[in-house]
């Protein structure tokens, strides 16, 4: 374990580029030196996922922190914000069609931000988690991740098909 303090960046240092082909980002901190392939974490995905972005080499050691993205030029933060949503991609559950139990399964037919979807859940109370007053987690039998950001923001069939399982 390093016994390295952490360095905060600011978000003026920071330029972000991704060249054709690459799997990951160029992150340039402006006067000091290039990464060429870096890579980009949440440090607190879920409490902070505006704050607190690590940039690493692609071997893992960490070069810094961004403390916000605000004030980042925006093709940078574009870059950024792509190489975050590719990490932590996330499908938000904006209604719920139909719930059935199926096999010891609940099979869910869901919408999404990125369209309609079918998923098996084995196991509610181990594969859905409260993360926070009315937003769950929700892991399927293939690991794929789902979230529902407000139960009570849900149309009301969702909220009585949920109920089965709450």
């Amino acid at each position: 374990m390093s016994n390295s303090p952490v360095r905060y960046l600011e978000p003026s240092q920071i330029r972000a580029f991704r060249h054709e082909g690459s799997v990951h980002p160029r992150i340039e901190v402006v006067d000091e030196f290039v990464v060429l392939s870096a890579v980009v974490k949440r440090v607190f995905p879920q409490s902070h996922p505006r704050k607190y972005i690590s940039i690493l080499e692609s071997k893992g050691k960490e070069i810094g922190i961004l403390k916000t993205l605000d004030g980042v030029d925006e093709h940078s933060r574009g870059v950024i914000d792509e190489e975050l949503d590719r990490r932590y991609f996330t499908p938000r559950i904006l209604r719920i069609d139909s719930l059935k139990s199926e096999a010891g399964m609940w099979r869910f037919n869901v919408a999404t931000q990125r369209g309609d979807t079918e998923f098996f859940v084995r196991n509610w109370r181990d594969n859905a988690h409260e993360t926070s007053p009315g937003r769950w987690q929700i892991f399927s039998v293939d690991g794929a991740r789902f979230e529902i950001l407000a139960i009570d923001e849900l149309n009301e069939r969702s909220q009585r098909l949920l109920d089965q399982l709450l």
